[in-house]
């Protein structure tokens, strides 16, 4: 770890907002920047004045620097990268650049699902004791712009809630969250890594330098997932739906409780569905050790808002429930929206390739709420091809015609549930787009 990095010349590899907020950390510490960007850069901004950038491509000028930093879309898997090993230059995720700089104690989120949500509870617990928390990491403001902000103002003990991605995490040395948990782990971006156990490892180095001095919190479903020496640790802590050795629990009756007392009655949250019941088991236990009082994680919880297309309810239409999922990016994702509608569903489920899946694995005949999937887009083909044979499928290409054909099938008390288990980039920039898109659709139907 190199805490002074004054003069050190340093490469940056991609110039979206993560790598912006990692320049203009390493500029304000005083390195010697250069950028390099795949693409053309769009937007040229005066801080491009300061440092010196490449575009169209990354050459071997890149090379000449003491620490490169890459940017989470960028793959480093090949061999132009593998040169600055060879060379003995640390390539380094903007997550572990960014922790170099902060006195702070993180709270780190990672998993397949949820995370985006249970990094915003945690952090809106927080926020109800401690004034000075940052959010940030794969939620949209970069780790390094939140670092910059608590080095430019001095701030008295701040902790930093960041969601993490496996692409953020697979260059990790020194990172130590003080608490660290992962959610859950299934099946997702098989377009960048070879395998599932390449993908979960990623997600594990979450824990890589994990000692006596910090926490983890892992879901007792995933519990074989782990070495055992490290989840019977006193300082590893389970948590889950079924779990016995949880400070928190839920009850058949959707209450959570803790030493036996009631605490929070789930029917009273504005959040639906067992996922994110367990996302709420989990936050409390963070808040747990950050010594939070109950009131206040009781009350932050009955306040929280669910996000905007994750199982976001748009409304009940002629008695027709519908669901905006457009976040499911995944087909587990995709299964725990299935089960945490209660009426006969209708899915649309679609978009662009993560890699090679194996739908007849998560989506199966058990499923009896389930009537009809709709399939879309490049990926809807072969999600119809594999479960044709076990559900009621069409393959519709166009997005649209796809949602007004599932409004059509909707019988009286049925959901219509948008939760693709794919990424948007066929026919949608991203999956804001698509959940917004789909509102449109829903609202235009019905005025």
């Amino acid at each position: 770890m190199i805490k002074n990095i004054k003069n050190k010349k340093i490469t940056i590899f991609g110039y979206g907002i993560t790598g912006q907020a990692a320049a203009k950390l390493a500029y304000h510490l005083g390195a010697k920047i250069f950028i390099s960007e795949k693409k053309p850069i769009k937007n040229k901004n005066s801080f491009l004045n300061k440092v010196f950038f490449e575009e169209n491509g990354h050459s071997k000028r890149s090379y000449d620097c003491d620490i490169a930093i890459v940017s989470p879309g960028i793959d480093t898997n090949n061999i132009f990268f593998k040169k600055f090993e060879e060379n003995s230059i640390p390539l380094l995720s903007e997550i572990e650049f960014a922790s170099w700089f902060s006195k702070s104690k993180i709270i780190a989120i990672t998993g397949s699902n949820g995370k985006t949500t249970t990094a915003s509870i945690i952090y809106s617990i927080i926020k109800k004791e401690i004034k000075n928390c940052f959010l940030g990491g794969n939620i949209g403001t970069p780790f390094s712009k939140n670092v910059l902000d608590e080095i430019n103002n001095n701030y008295s003990n701040p902790i930093h809630v960041l969601e993490l991605s496996s692409f953020q995490l697979e260059r990790i040395n020194y990172f130590k969250p003080f608490i660290s948990t992962i959610l859950n782990l299934s099946e997702d971006h098989l377009d960048r890594y070879e395998n599932v156990d390449d993908y979960h490892k990623a997600k594990i180095n979450i824990i890589k330098n994990f000692d006596e001095n910090c926490f983890f919190i892992f879901n007792k479903k995933d519990a074989k997932k782990y070495n055992n020496s490290i989840i019977k640790k006193s300082n590893s802590i389970e948590y889950g739906i079924n779990s016995k050795f949880s400070n928190f629990q839920l009850t058949l009756d959707n209450h959570i409780i803790t030493k036996n007392k009631k605490m929070i009655d789930l029917s009273k949250t504005k959040l639906i569905g067992k996922h994110n019941h367990e996302n709420i088991l989990n936050s409390l236990e963070v808040a747990n050790i950050l010594k939070i009082k109950k009131q206040n994680m009781a009350r932050a919880i009955y306040d929280f808002k669910p996000l905007e297309h994750r199982f976001e309810l748009i409304g009940i239409k002629n008695t027709i429930t519908f669901i905006n999922d457009s976040k499911s990016t995944n087909t587990d994702s995709s299964l725990k929206a299935i089960n945490s509608c209660t009426n006969d569903t209708i899915i649309v489920m679609g978009g662009f390739s993560k890699g090679k899946v194996n739908y007849k694995n998560s989506i199966k005949d058990s499923l009896k709420n389930l009537k009809h999937i709709i399939c879309y887009g490049v990926e809807g083909r072969i999600i119809f091809n594999q479960l044709k044979k076990i559900f009621n499928c069409l393959y519709i290409n166009d997005f649209e015609s796809a949602i007004l054909k599932s409004i059509e099938l909707a019988k009286t008390k049925y959901t219509v549930l948008l939760s693709p288990g794919c990424a948007s980039y066929d026919q949608f920039n991203n999956y804001q787009e698509r959940g917004n898109k789909f509102k449109e659709i829903v609202m235009n139907y019905f005025k």
